[in-house]
């Protein structure tokens, strides 16, 4: 059987992808002479306006776009039917998917995994300036090539937030991949640039550990368990995961994309201390391919030297120069970014320095409980309530351990836990609480104590707001 021919040039020779939209072929230019990929939209899609719309979105899209981490487009056109099938025209990208690298070696080295993931968050920072949001990233969606370069492929269910551009998606079509939706996108809410870093925080926590964060039984239970469920600890799974990395990802795994890195650049920046080499991961690794000779001098060039390992700490350490002057200006910083009501990057910088600064100095030193306590207030600020009320009680314990029940910092603690229980609804429990504390207070110190009778004030504001 002759080959089939797409507009007099495009020869498709064989399947070598199929995703929710449509098929991808293996294809030859025979004007220019090279190797392309044809992706062509479901035949059972086609006539579909909604679908033929979002095809063609994605030839836009991608178009608009220019970054040597995705495919460029080079045509796009109509296939006669019946049924009519439109097509896109795209660079073949040589190379191998994560999931396949996943499955034929398991878990991968760090340096590699923060390779991937800095590559990805470039492609992610140019994607987002353009407000398109990809919305299915996941490893087979992530493609290793031979110079080490990563490519990010199929922005097909991307979506663009721009005045007057249309919303494409139907309401119930099960947009994404369940194992690496973020709760916004599993609840239908709005996409946002925090939804992908969502996704490359589970792809990420996947190649360091060979497990999904968030499966379940049933794609129903994996979606339950993006709202509701925790991720297991990657320390767990992963001893040798640097503390500032493995924060790093539970922050991209917050539920709240308010509390994610502020941008793409920002976990780039992360990312890119603790870069490694790709070539192990290569069964024919090419080095010294002209696309990474250009890419070398490229990096020297803008003043980005190659990661030097012996500047890095050893696993499972911290930096040998932190300071406890680090842990006040991360404070500071905090404090300035929450005044703006930039509660994103305050809390995220708390995370990442307390991450270093616990291990270091421990956890109930009194420079990292202040630190510890303005994490969960920030939190409760942000409108966080479960996570404030984890802190909180986190907190509690480990004050309560140190110095007992009744030291100004744990009240402190117990009250500010009241008011987050409150706020997120649960009334009874912090009435409770405060009920307790407060007997107890007044037994040892007497009915005029100060503290005293803060709480009782405090129980009867709660009682009378909630009447």
């Amino acid at each position: 059987m002759p080959p089939k021919i797409i507009a007099d040039r495009y020869e498709l020779i064989e399947v070598i992808g199929r995703g929710g939209m449509g098929q991808v072929f293996r294809g030859f230019d025979r004007q220019l002479k090279r190797r392309v990929a044809v992706k062509f939209i479901h035949a059972h899609l086609a006539g579909d306006q909604e679908w033929e719309k979002r095809f063609a979105r994605e030839a836009e899209l991608m178009a608009r776009m220019s970054h040597p981490g995705m495919p460029a487009v080079y045509d796009a056109g109509i296939d006669p039917g019946p049924p009519d099938r439109p097509y896109l025209v795209m660079e073949y990208i040589d190379g191998v998917t994560l999931d396949d690298v996943l499955a034929a070696r398991g878990r991968l080295p760090v340096g590699a995994v923060a390779c991937i993931g800095a590559q990805t968050a470039a492609v992610l920072a140019e994607a987002h300036g353009h407000s398109i949001f990809h919305r299915d990233l996941k490893p087979s969606n992530l493609m290793l090539c031979a110079d080490g370069s990563v490519r990010v492929l199929d922005f097909g269910i991307a979506v663009a937030l721009e005045a007057g551009h249309d919303r494409l998606t139907r309401t119930g079509s099960g947009i994404g991949t369940p194992e690496y939706m973020a709760p916004e996108q599993v609840r239908g809410h709005t996409v946002v640039p925090q939804t992908d870093l969502y996704a490359l925080g589970l792809v990420m926590f996947e190649l360091l550990t060979g497990v999904r964060a968030m499966a379940g039984a049933s794609n129903i239970d994996t979606m339950i368990n993006q709202i509701n469920g925790q991720p297991p600890p990657l320390e767990r799974e992963r001893d040798d995961v640097p503390a500032e990395l493995a924060a790093l990802i539970g922050t991209m795994l917050a539920k709240q994309h308010s509390h994610r890195p502020a941008d793409a650049a920002a976990v780039y920046s992360v990312l890119l201390r603790y870069v490694g080499s790709l070539d192990s991961l290569l069964d024919h690794p090419d080095p010294a391919s002209p696309a990474r000779m250009y890419a070398t001098v490229l990096g020297a060039a803008a003043g980005t030297p190659e990661p030097n390992p012996a500047r890095r700490p050893a696993p499972g350490t911290v930096a040998p120069d932190f300071t406890r002057g680090d842990l006040a200006r991360a404070l500071r910083h905090a404090h300035d970014l929450a005044d703006e009501s930039r509660y994103v990057p305050a809390i995220g910088e708390l995370q990442t320095v307390l991450a270093i600064a616990v291990p270091r100095l421990g956890g109930r030193d009194v420079d990292v409980i202040d630190a510890r306590i303005r994490l969960a207030d920030l939190c409760a600020e942000s409108g966080d309530h479960e996570q404030a009320i984890r802190r909180y009680s986190e907190l509690i314990d480990d004050l309560t351990a140190e110095r007992g029940p009744y030291d100004d910092q744990v009240i402190l603690c117990q009250r500010q836990l009241a008011r987050a229980q409150v706020d997120s609804g649960q009334v009874r429990a912090a009435l409770t609480r405060l009920r307790r504390l407060h007997a107890q207070l007044a037994a040892w110190h007497g009915s005029d104590d100060r503290r005293v009778v803060q709480f009782a004030e405090m129980i009867e504001q709660i009682r009378a707001a909630n009447r």
